[in-house]
């Protein structure tokens, strides 16, 4: 008679076949730990080049206006978004992170405040990103 098949085994043949072929449950752990991760990455390549950006003013003033006329259109405003999407999510999972060092007992709610941190860089990011590409939509000047 074979083994019976584990409660993981179980649960992978629910899903989808993706589930089940690789066995593994991201958790909401590590969906954070990433997202906190990746977002700082991308501020902190961001910021490497804006310095390297404003470091060619020192190749004289039409150099630096070359540089600047690559910012000035919307593929780049739509990066310069996720920018600000991945500052608000960095900045307000880092406040989530603060407050479960500094009282254990919020570790209860952990998936609840991820859900906050989420749903706010959501909300936040509708004006935000708004307010960013209007100098580029039909009813804004540019």
């Amino acid at each position: 008679m074979p083994p019976a098949p584990c409660a993981a085994e179980d649960e992978s043949a629910k899903g989808d076949d993706l589930s089940g072929m690789f066995r593994y449950r991201v958790s909401w752990a590590q969906l954070a730990w990433f997202g906190h991760r990746a977002s700082g990455v991308g501020v902190l390549v961001f910021l490497f080049l804006h310095i390297v950006e404003t470091a060619t003013v020192s190749f004289g003033p039409s150099v630096y206006d070359w540089t600047q006329t690559l910012y000035n259109n919307l593929p780049m405003r739509l990066v310069e978004v996720l920018l600000m999407a991945a500052v608000v999510y960095h900045s307000l999972n880092g406040l989530r992170v603060i407050a479960m060092d500094f009282w254990p007992r919020l570790t209860i709610h952990y998936r609840a405040l991820t859900y906050a941190v989420v749903s706010s860089t959501v909300v936040a990011m509708i004006p935000l990103g708004l307010i960013m590409i209007t100098p580029f939509m039909p009813w804004g000047h540019a």
